[in-house]
């Protein structure tokens, strides 16, 4: 009677371990984000009903990626399990304002449900967007065409530059991971010089940030002495404009 207590013991015992097993399973909110929006920081919802239970050794993450140009913002966002990546949040403003703002924002996370931010109420912060809330002042030598769009701009107003913008910025940044594989394309006033809108950094969380700019940039113009404005030329032309007049 005895041995056979115990052998019913030792029965139930491994009927329960997987299921304890499982009850340690992380599970993390699931979703992806893809949208433009007038005023993020109050109408974005990052919320979600979807749940995923991760294998064993991951984590959960929710990465964001935001660009303001003009009046408009693109949000990409992604939440889940992911499986490599240590516990951190980060916070990284790429380019600053004035003129078109990057930011991105990720947590990587080793509770159940951990990824459960709702908005960007203190993501899109409003002491380091300024350029979005505020009328700077402009520079009447620079004016950029301006848009943010997923996929293609349909519409490129050119609008006035505020003041220390230093160029126009033509780019497109394909996005892929996390569930996402977007193209953006952006344009607009750029305080930053050259195709360098992510700042050299290409990872948000499991987004991974291709930069392509097929078009040179328009550097700010300067101004002469009597006032008029000009742009920059390189010293070979300059040369071929004096050999022709001197011939």
């Amino acid at each position: 009677m005895g041995a056979r207590r115990v052998l019913s013991l030792l029965f139930l015992l491994l009927l329960g371990t997987p299921s304890l097993a499982s009850e340690q399973n992380l599970s993390c909110h699931k979703g992806i984000w893809m949208s433009v929006e007038k005023d993020p920081r109050r109408t974005f919802n990052w919320t979600t009903e979807k749940v995923e239970t991760c294998d064993s050794g991951s984590s959960c993450q929710e990465s964001l990626l935001m660009i303001n140009a003009g009046a408009e913002t693109a949000v990409l966002g992604t939440k889940g399990c992911v499986t490599d990546g240590t516990q951190a949040v980060t916070y990284v403003q790429h380019s600053p304002p004035p003129g078109i703002i990057t930011v991105s924002y990720s947590t990587y996370c080793e509770e159940s449900l951990c990824n459960s931010r709702e908005n960007l109420m203190e993501l899109w912060r409003e002491e380091e967007t300024q350029g979005t809330q505020e009328a700077p002042s402009m520079t009447p030598y620079l004016h950029c065409p301006t848009c943010v769009a997923l996929g293609t701009c349909l519409n490129s107003p050119s609008l006035p530059c505020p003041n220390d913008t230093v160029q126009c910025y033509q780019g497109r940044l394909q996005i892929t991971g996390g569930g996402i594989n977007s193209f953006l394309e952006v344009k607009g006033c750029t305080s930053i010089t050259g195709c360098r809108l992510m700042s050299g950094i290409f990872t948000v969380g499991p987004m991974w940030v291709e930069e392509i700019c097929p078009y040179k940039s328009l550097l700010q113009p300067r101004k002469t002495e009597s006032g008029a404005a000009w742009l920059p030329v390189s010293v070979w032309r300059i040369e071929l404009v004096l050999l022709l007049l001197l011939h």
